[in-house]
């Protein structure tokens, strides 16, 4: 008889007494990753657009769903970059969805927008697992939104 044991790697971190230790596991994630995935209402964060930045140069693909057009505008320049809005504004106020999937290996789940300013003055959390089932959960709400929103066009 064998016994599987699944082990699940699992991270926690309070914003924004944690936001450097975030900021560096998500540098380092990012840095080994061939597919990054954010959905979020923005990504305005400097040390992580670096951190694409380098990871795209490598040939890794990036992948952002959000409502935020600035985020869109910034990172749709990129080659092997996929970016999606809402077809409507209406969603954009409503939208408080923040995860973040490297590869089929890492999903984090945030309270807050990847935005610089948020993490640093705004109380949530961010949970960071390799749990399979999370994985697969977070894959499903990608395929949702990628149908459901549309390419930004600038």
């Amino acid at each position: 008889m064998f016994l599987t044991i699944t082990l699940n790697a699992n991270e926690y971190y309070l914003l924004p007494e944690h936001k450097s230790d975030l900021l560096h596991t998500l540098k380092q994630k990012i840095a080994r990753a061939r597919t990054i995935t954010f959905i979020c209402s923005e990504l305005e964060s400097q040390p992580l657009a670096q951190s694409i930045e380098k990871a795209l140069l490598k040939g890794s693909e990036f992948h952002l769903i959000t409502t935020s057009l600035e985020s869109a505008a910034y990172y749709a320049k990129y080659k092997n970059t996929l970016v999606k809005v809402p077809r409507s504004e209406g969603i954009n106020e409503a939208f408080s969805l923040n995860m973040l999937i490297i590869d089929r290996s890492d999903i984090c789940f945030s309270t807050l927008a990847f935005s610089e300013a948020l993490l640093k003055r705004h109380i949530g959390s961010v949970i960071c697992t390799t749990d399979e089932e999370d994985i697969a959960f977070g894959e499903r709400v990608e395929k949702s939104f990628v149908e459901r929103f549309e390419a930004y066009e600038q």
